[in-house]
């Protein structure tokens, strides 16, 4: 941001210079300081933005639209400079003082705006960070244990999933080359984005990997502890610990999902819906029907449920 604004500044020697090269016409007018500052704020944005994005370009037609937006022509802005020094009640030292403080205070705003915007970002991302599958300890001593080790995760929803386990193979175990394999399957039941990796032994690890699921993926797969099909499977000593499958969704999608839930507490919470329909109730208040006694089909809620993973299913 700071370099952006000192390319504003910068852009003001240029700009005037080739002011004061055009050829002048008869009959221009004078601007006002108001609208000469605004004409000046725009122009060394314009040209800030011309010395990045536009090559072999030293024309002034380039500012045309600026001055028609005031109003006014190249003629009216270069007459207005060449008699600037005849007032006595201004001088263009102050004009230039007033623009490069708005410019700068504009800087500022963007670059405060740009540090909320972040804030708001993580926040969003935060609250809407969810530990889809967990399991503290999990240990496979036996060949049929080693069934725990491989978890599917379903109906999953775009996102970003991040599945990490610290583990320990011991020294009984009797398998070589273990390995973890991890990937995304799609609505072809095909695998996607498939990532294995070596297990090591007799020490404790760490396996950490991140999964951006889309759409077009419908289930997320973890093997704790795979072997190529050409070995034969032996008996396994291999402790599993802290296993996790954290789901972050998309920023835009956090962000918007934090505001919905900010104005459902907020603007449609029951007490402020109830105020506003205060005028059109009758004085009559009907007490509600207990109509859950009267059912049993009805499933008790489960407020665990993860409702954000409902909504954008």
């Amino acid at each position: 941001m700071k370099s952006t604004f000192f390319r504003y500044i910068a852009s003001a020697a240029v700009f005037t210079a080739t002011l004061l090269g055009i050829t002048s016409c008869s009959g221009p007018r004078v601007i006002p300081d108001k609208d000469l500052v605004n004409i000046f704020h725009d122009a060394y944005i314009a040209n800030a933005y011309i010395s990045e994005n536009v090559k072999n370009d030293d024309s002034l037609y380039i500012y045309e639209p600026i001055f028609e937006r005031y109003g006014y022509t190249m003629e009216d802005l270069q007459h207005t400079i060449m008699t600037f020094t005849e007032r006595k009640s201004a001088m263009l030292s102050d004009l230039m003082y007033e623009v490069n403080k708005r410019i700068s205070d504009e800087a500022k705003e963007e670059a405060r705006k740009m540090v909320v915007l972040d804030t708001i970002d993580n926040i969003a991302k935060r609250a809407y960070t969810r530990t889809m599958y967990s399991d503290t300890l999990i240990r496979a001593k036996r060949l049929k244990d080693t069934t725990k080790l491989r978890i599917t995760l379903g109906d999953i929803v775009p996102g970003e999933y991040t599945v990490s386990f610290s583990y320990l193979i011991d020294t009984l175990d009797e398998n070589r080359n273990s390995r973890v394999e991890a990937y995304l399957v799609n609505g072809d039941t095909q695998q996607v984005l498939r990532h294995t990796m070596m297990l090591s032994r007799y020490r404790e690890a760490k396996y950490s990997r991140k999964f951006t699921a889309d759409t077009s993926h419908r289930e997320l797969y973890v093997n704790m502890y795979y072997h190529p099909r050409n070995e034969e499977s032996k008996m396994p000593d291999i402790t599993i610990r802290d296993f996790k499958i954290v789901r972050v969704l998309p920023t835009e999608q956090s962000v918007d999902s934090l505001y919905f839930h900010q104005l459902g507490l907020r603007m449609l919470n029951h007490d402020l819906m109830m105020s506003f329909a205060a005028d059109t109730l009758e004085k009559e208040v009907i007490e509600p029907q207990d109509t859950t006694a009267q059912r049993t089909d009805i499933e008790p809620r489960n407020e665990e449920k993860d409702s954000l993973a409902l909504r954008t299913n």
